[in-house]
Order: structure tokens, then C-alpha cells, then sequence
């Protein structure tokens, strides 16, 4: 009695990438999350003492911070105009996001360059100088590292390598680059507007 000849299965792809993003998105978190809670109880305690918390003489404008949060608000719908082209085999607008994406992620580090250049605060006179360049440098460095994960994807989308059928790569760019924009928003609402 002969076997039936049955289709080989197609290859499945691990879920690596997607399973990493998360762990690093959650890391990211946790340390925002840790820099956000010093930054609070430090303000806490020098408000309660009758303290100054931020130089009377630095200019925290809201102007620059404001744009970066608009413009990171806009970047979530083009990263993901990128997921759904990707999804839908569209290579050619899938790309066209990611380069908007990144464009939206050079006018962030501008935006932050100017933000640095006008604030007028010393990062070694006091704690809130030091806190504040800390925690918008390091999300600085987050959008800078979400900007080189999107131009990866999207160079390897270039290559053909995702498509309707494998789309974790662009999927986890986009988390990872919306996880950068959601942290902002706190720290927009944290630290530059309740100053």
C-alpha cells in the first residue's frame, strides 16, 4: 500500500524579532519609569521645602517641546501607513513611510538641539538641570536608536524580505518607535509643562 504524497508545509518563521522588541520596549519602560520617579520625588521635596525647583534665570519655552510632541503624534500614523502597506504587499507606500518616518525623527533631533541650545540650564548648579538633560537626552537616544531600527526594516523591506506573509520586522519597528512616542508624552506633560 503506497503512502499518499501530501504538500510540504511552508517554513514558519520564528516570532524573535517581535519577542525582543517587547523586551526591550519593557526595558525602556522601566528605566523612563525609574528616571520619571526621581524626577518626581526630587521636585517633590524641594517644592515642599519652599524651594525653587528650576533656575528662575533658565527659558523653558514650550514651543520646541510641542513640536516634538505633534510631531511624534503624526510619526505614529506614518509608521503605521508603513505596518499596512507592508500587510498589503504595497512595498512602494511601505517604504515612502519609513522615509517619512525618518524624516519625522531628523526634525525630533533638531527640535531637541534647540530645545538644549535655548533652555539655559546648567547641568552641574543643580539636581533639575542634571535630571532634566538626563531624561530628555536619554529619549533622545531612544528616538535616535527607533530611527536606525526603522532604516534597518526598511532597507530589508527594500530587499524583499517582508511582505504580507512576514511582516515582523516593519511590526516591530513600529512598536519600538511608538513606545518612543509614548514615553515623550510623559515626560512633555512631566517635565516640561508642570516644569
Amino acid at each position: 500500500m503506497a503512502t499518499a504524497t501530501l504538500p510540504v508545509a511552508p517554513r514558519v518563521r520564528g516570532r524573535n524579532l517581535l519577542v525582543g522588541t517587547g523586551f526591550a520596549v519593557a526595558g525602556c519602560i522601566m528605566f523612563f519609569g525609574g528616571l520619571f520617579g526621581i524626577y518626581f520625588q526630587q521636585r517633590a521635596e524641594v517644592r515642599s521645602a519652599g524651594g525653587e525647583w528650576i533656575d528662575p534665570a533658565a527659558v523653558i519655552e514650550l514651543t520646541a517641546p510641542g513640536m516634538i510632541m505633534w510631531t511624534l503624534l503624526i510619526s505614529i500614523a506614518v509608521i503605521q501607513w508603513a505596518v499596512y502597506s507592508i500587510a498589503r504587499d504595497d512595498r512602494v507606500h511601505a517604504l515612502w513611510a519609513v522615509g517619512a518616518t525618518l524624516a519625522m525623527g531628523s526634525m525630533v533631533i533638531v527640535q531637541y538641539a534647540y530645545q538644549f541650545m535655548q533652555m539655559g540650564l546648567v547641568a552641574d548648579t543643580q539636581v533639575s538641570s542634571s535630571l532634566i538633560y538626563t531624561i530628555a537626552g536619554a529619549h533622545l537616544l531612544m528616538v535616535i536608536a527607533a530611527m536606525v531600527f526603522v532604516a534597518l526594516m526598511g532597507f530589508r523591506a527594500l530587499a524583499g524580505q517582508y511582505s504580507s506573509q512576514q511582516t515582523d520586522g516593519i511590526v516591530a519597528a513600529a512598536m519600538f518607535w511608538d513606545a518612543a512616542a509614548l514615553i515623550y508624552f510623559v515626560l512633555w506633560i512631566g517635565v516640561f509643562i508642570a516644569k
